[in-house]
């Protein structure tokens, strides 16, 4: 059972966007990004300082949502989602292929 749409589905904090831009800050492509991320070792601060800002939704419980997307966002883009657990890592990750 995935805990995703449990975390979705509980009280969130508010969403903090960005500005628009591009997905990541040094235009690496989704796959490239999801290569420099290593679950349950990457922190926070270390995806913030490889990928940039996020889209991020904070739950009450400690996890957090980070999602990597181009701004503004268009039908048919690629996401990047990011799961973080209460302890900051890293603890899951999915690539949102585009649908065309």
């Amino acid at each position: 059972m995935s805990i995703l749409p449990l975390l979705l589905a509980g009280c969130a904090g508010p969403l903090l966007s960005r500005p628009d831009g591009p997905m990541f800050r040094d235009g690496l492509a989704p796959q490239a990004a999801v290569e420099a991320i290593v679950p349950g070792r990457s922190t926070r601060a270390d995806v913030a300082a490889r990928l940039g800002d996020a889209d991020r939704v904070a739950f009450d419980s400690g996890y957090e949502v980070w999602v990597y997307r181009s701004h503004p966002v268009h039908q048919g883009q690629p996401e990047l989602v990011l799961l973080f657990g209460p302890d900051g890592l890293v603890r899951k990750l999915r690539i949102k292929e585009a649908q065309r």
